[in-house]
């Protein structure tokens, strides 16, 4: 017996178990070969053939296609090459044809293919068309089954036992249930049987099969012999580069050779260095012999259509790719390696990631999608159920209201994973300080333990980021494509699978930073500031590097967040190299590496861990810091090659990386063992290497980012308006509108309110003055907003009634733009009640009329009182609330009196009182928890007042004590201990304190 017809969780919301979860329970129970006929879709395809190799199962590839017209029903198993590539195109034109039928579309695309149907009519027609089909009875042999054996009969056909399974143990059924419910978005008391599967589709025995069909052994012998013949075990593995035509009939090879000496000369000038020629010789072969040469082209192609773009990744390695423009940093005068994008013992695809401004990066992509309609698509992302939806949709579905769901959903935190669901889910809960006072009283005990069976089952396929894939022959000859919601063709398959099959990807990327840098230059030249960046180097600016050396480098992509600010007021150092170490040594694992880095950088003495480590990490004082220190370490203390060095790194950051990585450090101790390197030795390296474990960076990736940085960074130190503006304008970064608002007014800028006649819809700086732009303003359309500033190129607006007359703002508008100030400048000497006054009367007369004409035409004749003069605190609260920030000053100045009293110091004073307890007061505007060694939770907040940043630390008792009341809608008052680390300033808070009202 051979199951022909089983579902693992990529049938959504209906299978319940990974491939491989059920390939180990088909080898448990004894089966050689197994098919996994996923419905409509190959999500899985890869992961069942990595689990069966693992199992030493035999694949048997297929799907399950259903045709929602007709009800029709049909597994088709490939036989061959051709039968992949015809199953392929049959689930293309099932998700992409706005009619799918599924007669026909088998009839046109079944050579190479078995299909299986229980519908007689569909055997009757495929029969005589002459494909190879096959009966199919799943259950026992009712009447059903007997008509089908008597038609299979009278056409010679072999009739298949092929129990559909859908989970693999019985108990299982309960959580096919919820996940149906969840998928009707219906309670599991009105769950009918007809919606679900049955409760025996799971994956018996090959005896308990046999006993079941025991009247029909013929049917198991035909079962067995169809199995047989499905050799067919996975598609090709080789790489699937993008094509490359030239109009000169030119190979890719010499045309790229062409064009890379070309590129190298506009970069160094045409007497090229012989460490140029050689660098690029030696690329030029690897990238041959790899048949790369058409990648780079066409990766060329796509980056001329934008002019300013990010190459990034370890392809910033690449002197070619700084050669073509691909690039922009220098790789010769960083030594950056190589090596880490290509080595001619790599057998995975590398791929170029490029980043184009944020809001051109789907013009570009579309481009790219309609130069090769029908051979790119999209990488997709698989969407799994994490624990807070998990938990969410199974309250749903038990029959919870929101708000009972929202009680325990709104306090899980955002760095509750799968993982951490491996114990008893329902007591892990129970111990965050979150949950605190909740006894989760019934039914969520039931409901968390049923939501632990669905963590990380998927629920629906998106659209990846940015991964695009262009094949030389039609896409759907090698995966299946669909189109997801908003038009665009992706692959059934992420990208590791996508990479497991040889699809290379290009990543094209939105970077919100160079819409930044972007709007920024183009302020400054409607500025009339000339601004060349042809030969722009901000990288040497002396002004820069002291202002990135103190960490004032909030609004500057990639080195804006809390820890890499003080990080650099630590080093107290601000050159590009620098700052490619620094942006690139924080991450997680690397706590205890990055203090006794800044110990040596700051002069304090150190021994290379090992000689034979000594040039490898002598740029970064003796310690791992970039991904390719992990290649590179492998290579010069156990003699490993530069592929399996690789493969080490590329390991780390996989998710079965336990098991493989008990091999490599097998090899790795032997090999240094070898060499001569003491045990000790070899697990202190061994030790940093680990700290690579999840995500870290390459030092190619780094530069290229540092490079942006630095653009960044020098237009805030020079033009901190022009540069400010373009931060907000572009939606910020790693803060909120309000915290760039404040850091503009710390560095002098002046903000001015939003204004009718003088605003943009984007905020525009000028001479250290902003002025706040119309988009920024609650409830304004961008329609809206488009009409203001159109209507007043032909006249300026001379009041507020002029304004309502000609652009007719909804009234939610209207007062917005009012509370905001945008009027005041019109009306210099009313207050804002006496506009608003102005509003609610047309409002009024239009009422009065019973809707006859329109809202702002005309107005009730009532004569205007008089208003009593505006409390100024009402009238702050007010602009706060229309924009979510104060114009001329911070909002703490609103609680000035309310904290004399409590005698609290400022932040710019705290460097003075280190090693003291002190009261200070702020407002939170960003935070990021953490764990101990001992996995209890803690963290790092960051407030603000009207005269600097407040970085503070939550260790895990505190943490526990307030982190339900911290937000981000009140001040608070923070009582801790001033400490100071290398230079770097922050408080450790004992007691939190919420100010509830202003004045």
């Amino acid at each position: 017996m051979v199951p022909l017809s089983v579902h693992s969780y990529y049938s959504l919301m209906w299978g319940t178990c990974s491939p491989e979860k059920i390939c180990a329970a088909a080898k448990k129970r004894g089966y050689r070969r197994l098919a996994i006929t996923d419905t409509n879709n190959l999500y899985g395809l890869w992961s069942f053939l990595k689990s069966c190799k693992r199992e030493n199962i035999t694949p048997i590839v297929g799907a399950e296609l259903t045709d929602s017209e007709t009800g029709y029903r049909a597994v088709c198993l490939v036989k061959n090459d051709q039968g992949y590539r015809n199953l392929c195109r049959i689930l293309t034109r099932r998700h992409v044809d706005a009619v799918f039928d599924l007669k026909s579309v088998i009839l046109t695309h079944a050579r190479g293919l078995v299909i299986i149907t229980q519908h007689p009519e569909l055997l009757t027609q495929w029969h005589e068309a002459g494909l190879a089909v096959a009966a199919a009875v799943s259950g026992k042999p009712d009447g059903a089954a007997f008509r089908l054996r008597k038609t299979s009969r009278y056409l010679g056909l072999p009739m298949l036992f092929t129990p559909g399974s859908f989970f693999t143990d019985p108990d299982d059924f309960k959580t096919h249930r919820v996940l149906r419910a969840i998928d009707l978005n219906i309670s599991l008391s009105r769950l009918t049987v007809e919606e679900t599967t049955s409760p025996d589709a799971w994956l018996a025995t090959a005896s308990e099969y046999t006993r079941r069909f025991a009247i029909w052994p013929d049917v198991l012998r035909a079962t067995e012999a169809i199995a047989e013949q499905l050799t067919f075990t996975g598609p090709c593995r080789g790489l699937v580069m993008p094509p490359w035509t030239d109009i000169q009939s030119n190979g890719a090879d010499q045309t790229l050779r062409a064009a890379a000496y070309k590129g190298a000369r506009k970069r160094y000038g045409d007497d090229l260095s012989e460490t140029v020629v050689d660098r690029l010789e030696h690329e030029l072969h690897i990238i041959k012999e790899m048949g790369f040469s058409s990648y780079f082209l066409v990766v060329q192609d796509i980056v001329s259509r934008s002019p300013r773009i990010c190459g990034r990744g370890s392809g910033a390695a690449s002197l070619i790719a700084y050669s073509l423009g691909i690039t922009n940093v220098c790789p010769i005068k960083h030594n950056l390696y190589f090596e880490r994008f290509l080595n001619p013992g790599r057998s995975d695809p590398p791929d170029i990631d490029i980043d184009f401004a944020w809001d051109e990066r789907d013009k570009i992509l579309q481009s790219v999608l309609d130069q090769y309609k029908g051979h790119a698509a999209l990488i997709c992302n698989h969407i799994t159920f994490r624990p807070r939806m998990a938990i969410r949709e199974v309250a749903k579905v038990f029959g919870l209201t929101e708000r009972e769901i929202g009680r325990v959903t709104k306090h899980l935190p955002w760095f509750w994973r799968k993982d951490h669901t491996k114990e008893d889910f329902l007591q892990k809960l129970k111990q965050l300080p979150e949950f605190s006072g909740f006894d989760f009283p019934e039914p969520w005990p039931k409901i968390v333990r049923t939501a632990r069976h669905i963590i990380g089952v998927p629920r629906y396929i998106s659209v990846h980021p940015g991964g695009v894939v262009i094949t030389p022959e039609p896409i759907d000859n090698y995966v299946p494509v669909e189109l997801a919601p908003k038009g665009v063709p992706i692959i059934q398959w992420e990208k590791d699978a996508a990479e497991e099959s040889g699809l290379v990807k290009i990543d094209l990327l939105g970077n919100r930073s160079l819409g930044v840098i972007r709007d920024a230059v183009a302020n400054l030249r409607d500025n009339g500031t000339e601004f060349d960046e042809q030969f722009w180097e901000p990288e040497d600016d002396g002004a820069t590097q002291a202002n990135v050396a103190k960490g004032n480098t909030i609004g500057c992509f990639y080195i804006e967040s809390p820890a890499m600010r003080m990080l650099q007021k630590k080093t107290k150092v601000g050159d590009f190299e620098h700052l490619v170490i620094n942006s690139s040594i924080i991450r997680p694992a690397a706590n205890e590496f990055i203090r006794e880095y800044v110990r040596r950088l700051r002069g304090g003495r150190w021994e290379s861990i090992h000689p034979l480590l000594s040039d490898v990490l002598e740029e970064t004082y003796g310690i791992m810091v970039y991904q390719e220190d992990v290649s590179k370490t492998a290579v010069a203390l156990a003699g490993f090659s530069h592929a399996d060095a690789d493969g080490l790194r590329k390991i780390m950051s996989k998710k079965d990386k336990i098991r493989k990585l008990d091999d490599y450090h097998a090899r790795f101790t032997a090999g240094a063992q070898a060499k001569g390197v003491g045990n000790d030795q070899i697990a202190a390296i061994w030790n940093m290497m680990m700290s690579f474990s999840g995500y870290s960076f390459c030092k190619p990736h780094s530069a290229s980012y540092a490079r942006v940085s630095f653009q960044a960074a020098y237009l805030k130190t020079h033009y901190p308006a022009e540069f400010m503006a373009a931060v907000i304008s572009n939606h910020g970064g790693f803060y909120s509108t309000f915290a760039y608002v404040s850091e503009a007014r710390r560095m002098g800028v002046k903000i001015l309110p939003p204004d009718v006649n003088n605003s943009n819809i984007l905020w525009k700086g000028r001479d250290g003055i902003i002025r706040v732009g119309l988009s920024s303003v609650k409830n304004v359309s961008s329609e809206t907003g488009k009409r203001i500033v159109s209507g007043r190129k032909e006249k300026p607006y001379n009041d507020i009634v002029d304004f309502l007359d000609r652009i007719q703002p909804a009234r939610p508008e209207a007062r917005s733009l009012v509370n905001a100030g945008a009027f005041d400048l019109l009306h210099p000497k009313e207050n804002r009640a006496a506009l608003l006054w102005e509003l609610a009367c047309r409002q009024k007369s239009r009422s009065s009329r019973n809707g006859a004409g329109d809202l702002f035409n005309g107005r009730m004749d009532v004569p205007k009182p008089a208003f009593p003069p505006e409390k100024k605190i009402e009238r702050l609260r007010q602009e706060f609330a229309a924009l979510g920030f104060l114009c001329d000053q911070h909002p703490m100045m609103l609680y000035a009196d309310t904290l004399k009293k409590r005698k609290t110091v400022k932040a710019m004073d705290l460097h003075r009182f280190i090693g003291r307890q002190v009261r200070i007061a702020g407002l939170l505007i960003t935070g990021k928890v953490v764990h101990t060694k001992h996995g209890d939770p803690m963290e790092f907040l960051t407030f603000e007042d009207d005269t600097g940043l407040i970085e503070t630390i939550f260790f895990p008792k505190a943490y526990r004590r307030f982190c339900g009341i911290l937000d981000r809608s009140r001040p608070f008052i923070l009582h801790g201990k001033v400490e100071e680390d290398f230079g770097a300033v922050t408080m450790t808070v004992n007691r939190v304190e919420a100010i509830d009202v202003a004045g």
